[in-house]
């Protein structure tokens, strides 16, 4: 099964066969939907060592999860190993009757060129002389003719006569599979088996993996097969009634080694062929793919392949969905490495993304799948040029990620008439249009839009407020002036819209009181722009909001907005540099699922109230640059991680504080004694008032949302460093 989001294969939509209840089909590996997602996530390489430290903690928790649930059908072992495999029983014949049968085996493969003949030879180990290192293609060779108790005849090894399609095929799909699985390091390293290897046929080598919350029959991944053939050709009458693969879906994150071995082709029926999230399956795909005719998915997803994609995947005329994101491939468009695409008459859906050594201008050969493709992603590779004209030609696009890469030019009279799209994504580019009321007007079905950082000049137009499934609407990060529009947002009756983010531009004028008929808000991020007058008590309308961040604006100064007191439901408020003045009201204390407070550059006084010491999720706490005095007096609050206080009037001590180590702390405890006004022993800073520069790194914290995590909070960056929301750092204390 793919989601919407294209982030996750989990393919149950095949059917599974059953030989005599020996399938496996009881046998769960239970998953709770937390630990696969926090797996899901760390698998992107966001390039956060906190993400990967977390990644860590729920990886030791699923495997000992799956040590408990999953059974092979003997009930015998909770891990089918190496013994299993290469047991020393045998099939129960004779030495000398397995010798003459691998002989056999032997001459077959190499004769009809099943595989390499240099790869059916053993060699000599690195490690000596007296160890032998044999080749995935011989350890499935001699599987099959001595450890394989299902014991399929060998093919008749004739000098002019091949044999028959009916007698070579089963055996030529089970050995295929044993090479897939000794060549990826199955014997050793697969954390799941998924039955390989089992003396029983091989439609039964999956098994079913139960993720709680998503989908009350779980997912398979293993071996999957069809009764019968649902296309008719030369080869559609020799099936004749057999079970025969046609998907390959194996478990993600199951610490695959090794590479993939061209042998996979023999399997001439498969459809579906998936290996995800193994960083070490790597080398090239076979060219030998490309013979694969009725593949329809191709999923290499976040693995270590390099090299270019080849070419022969032009052949795959029935291939609908080609996923190679996240790998290590290279290639430049403008030499021609990518024209293949164009030739792939059936493509809907192309993701390439995160392979930054794929480069060239946005291939001008998918605009030849006009009829057809419906998502194309980018992101995050080395693109760059103007978006070329021919891509309009994409009527039925709906996804377009183009994210972080070098592009420039003009976007609008491109996607303009690409009606059907629903997401969009051109962040961090170098655009340079000039937004107006006329911009992208004709995108009628948008769902996401984000053109953050993308250097647009303009002001922000109305018709985004209009729009019936706009859900996301990241603007940040650009040149964007002039007011937003009162009177559309006045006149909003039914918006779904869920993350407003705007931050970082140069819009003025107070925000409208229209902004309370956005009821579906969760994020809200109109910080550092030049907004002016109050903030409207509108904003205390939004019950969603789980984000508020509305700091460096030019507001009339006021106290700490009243109607804040109801927003119970917030877990991010920050107020920086918004004009507020007065002391820091008690029942702040009483939103407690804030996790980030920011009130710090205002001329707030008086003390800190006690009642932030009941804020025990908070874990950033900024109320640095202000007037405030007195003790510290907030506790320990445990799961505190950044705490900045510095700069103004405060004494005593931050022992309390102490008790467990904080990743950012920063007080006015003076330079070597000096100047100390607050005695603290694990500050990460000390602070003079003398010393006007002490702690002027940027801790804004702005909520940088991405398509890859859903636009969930991931963690909060400043120029000092960042913290996780995800991570329970006392844990790794």
């Amino acid at each position: 099964m793919m989601d919407d989001d294209g982030d996750t294969i989990l393919d149950d939509g095949l059917s599974v066969c059953d030989e005599d209840g020996q399938n496996g089909a009881q046998r769960h590996v239970r998953l709770t939907s937390a630990q696969y997602e926090a797996r899901r996530l760390a698998s992107k390489n966001y390039k956060c060592f906190a993400l990967s430290l977390l990644t860590l903690t729920f990886l030791i928790s699923v495997i000992v999860t799956a040590a408990r649930y999953y059974r092979n059908p003997s009930g015998g072992g909770t891990r089918q190993g190496s013994s299993e495999v290469f047991g020393t029983n045998g099939n129960g014949n004779t030495a000398e009757e397995n010798r003459r049968r691998l002989d056999r085996t032997l001459e077959y493969l190499v004769r009809y060129r099943v595989s390499d003949a240099d790869d059916l030879t053993s060699r000599r180990s690195v490690a000596g002389a007296l160890e032998m290192d044999y080749t995935p293609q011989y350890k499935a060779a001699l599987w099959m003719a001595k450890y394989d108790r299902f014991r399929l005849p060998v093919p008749s090894s004739y000098e002019t006569q091949r044999p028959s399609w009916g007698e070579e095929y089963p055996f030529l799909q089970r050995y295929a599979l044993a090479v897939l699985f000794l060549a990826t390091g199955g014997e050793l390293h697969w954390t799941w088996k998924a039955n390989f290897l089992r003396g029983y046929h091989e439609c039964g080598w999956f098994d079913r993996f139960r993720i709680d919350g998503l989908g009350a029959g779980g997912f398979v991944f293993g071996v999957i097969c069809d009764g019968e053939p649902d296309y008719v050709g030369d080869e559609g009458d020799s099936w004749g009634g057999r079970r025969t693969v046609t998907g390959v879906s194996l478990p993600p994150l199951n610490n695959m080694w090794g590479t993939l071995p061209p042998e996979v082709y023999h399997l001439r029926y498969l459809k579906v062929f998936h290996v995800q999230h193994n960083i070490f399956v790597t080398g090239t795909i076979p060219f030998q793919y490309g013979e694969l005719k009725h593949l329809t998915t191709l999923a290499l997803i976040n693995n270590n392949l390099e090299g270019k994609i080849p070419r022969n995947l032009a052949f795959l005329k029935k291939l609908e969905i080609l996923r190679l994101e996240n790998n290590r491939f290279s290639g430049d468009s403008t030499n021609g490495d990518l024209d293949f695409l164009g030739e792939m008459t059936s493509l809907r859906k192309i993701t390439l993304d995160y392979n930054p050594d794929l480069t060239g201008t946005l291939p001008d050969a998918v605009s030849k799948l006009s009829d057809t493709l419906v998502q194309l992603t980018l992101s995050n590779t080395n693109f760059y040029g103007t978006l070329p004209s021919s891509l309009a030609r994409l009527t039925k696009l709906q996804k377009l990620f183009l994210d972080d890469c070098a592009f420039g030019g003009s976007v609008r009279d491109v996607l303009s008439r690409m009606t059907d799209l629903t997401h969009v994504y051109l962040e961090d580019n170098a655009f340079n249009d000039t937004v107006d009321d006329a911009f992208l007007a004709e995108l009628k079905d948008l769902v996401h839009l984000d053109v953050s950082n993308c250097s647009f000049a303009g002001t922000v137009p109305g018709h985004f407020f209009d729009l019936p499934r706009l859900e996301v609407l990241d603007m940040s990060m650009n040149d964007l002036a002039g007011t937003l529009p009162a009177d559309v947002m006045s006149n909003v009756s039914s918006s779904r819209l869920g993350f407003l983010s705007l931050h970082t531009n140069n819009i003025t004028g107070p925000i409208p009181p229209g902004i309370g008929n956005l009821k579906n808000l969760t994020t809200l991020d109109l910080s550092s722009n030049r907004f002016l007058e109050k903030i409207p008590p509108e904003v205390g309308e939004l019950d969603k909001l789980d984000i508020l961040f509305l700091g460096r604006n030019d507001f009339d100064a006021g106290v700490v907005p009243e109607w804040i007191y109801n927003m119970t439901q917030l877990s991010e408020l920050s107020l920086k540099g918004a004009s507020l003045t007065g002391s820091i009201p008690k029942w702040l204390g009483d939103l407690t699922g804030l996790k980030l407070l920011d009130l710090g550059e205002n001329e707030l006084n008086d003390t800190i109230p006690q009642t932030l010491g009941q804020l025990s999720e908070l874990m950033v706490l900024i109320l640095n640059s202000n007037k405030l005095q007195g003790e510290l007096g907030l506790g320990q609050l445990e799961k505190l991680e950044t705490l900045l206080i510095d700069d103004n009037a405060l004494t005593g001590t931050t022992e309390p504080m102490c008790v467990h180590v904080l990743n950012h702390f920063v007080a006015d405890c003076g330079s070597d004694g000096v100047g100390a006004e607050v005695e603290c022993e694990c500050c990460t800073l000390c602070c003079a008032d003398e010393n006007v520069t002490c702690n002027d790194s940027e801790w804004l914290g702005n909520h940088g949302g991405i398509w890859e995590t859903g636009y969930a909070r991931i963690k909060w960056d400043f120029d000092d460093g960042f913290v996780s929301p995800l991570v329970n750092y006392n844990d790794l204390q």
